[in-house]
């Protein structure tokens, strides 16, 4: 235990202790409207409303790199630009698998589990669609009491 509790102290202090933390610097990237190459690529674009638009949209709004195109600056203050799709894509994939779920769960305990299978059960689906709103919370309340997830002797291994 001792020996376990040693080697854990000292890789903390080493790793402490080796480098010091770096912020990430977007020192690569310009306003597109001061890069030369994205300046070339807008002079070298169609004339028409669907090149000029988007690129003098890019030029007053976005930061380049060296190549001449667009692209998101890591940074702290910019993180809500990808944790809001982040967050509402895991919303929408937990609202489908926890409904879909949910409609399982409740066919397998009626009398007829195969035709609803197969035959949309409308009241039971749109009970299903309410629950899968909430599953964030339903997830949390499953997770904790237990029946989330199986205990080992209930899970079936093949005698091989």
């Amino acid at each position: 235990m001792n020996k376990k509790l040693f080697i854990l102290v000292f890789a903390i202090a080493l790793s402490f202790s080796l480098a010091s933390p770096v912020q990430a610097q977007n020192s690569n990237l310009v306003p597109c409207k001061d890069s030369q190459a994205f300046l070339e690529r807008q002079l070298s674009a169609p004339d028409s409303y669907y090149f000029k638009q988007p690129y003098k949209a890019y030029s007053e709004y976005l930061m380049c790199g060296d190549d001449g195109l667009p692209h998101l600056p890591l940074s702290l203050d910019r993180a809500i630009d990808v944790a809001i799709p982040f967050g509402l894509f895991l919303y929408i994939a937990g609202f489908i698998g926890w409904s879909g779920r949910a409609y399982l769960q409740a066919s397998g305990k009626s009398k007829n589990p195969e035709e609803n299978e197969i035959f949309i059960n409308l009241p039971m689906a749109i009970q299903s669609l309410i629950k899968g709103l909430l599953w964030p919370f339903l997830f949390f309340v499953e997770l904790t009491s237990g029946q989330l997830t199986a205990r080992d002797r209930e899970i079936y291994v093949s005698p091989r």
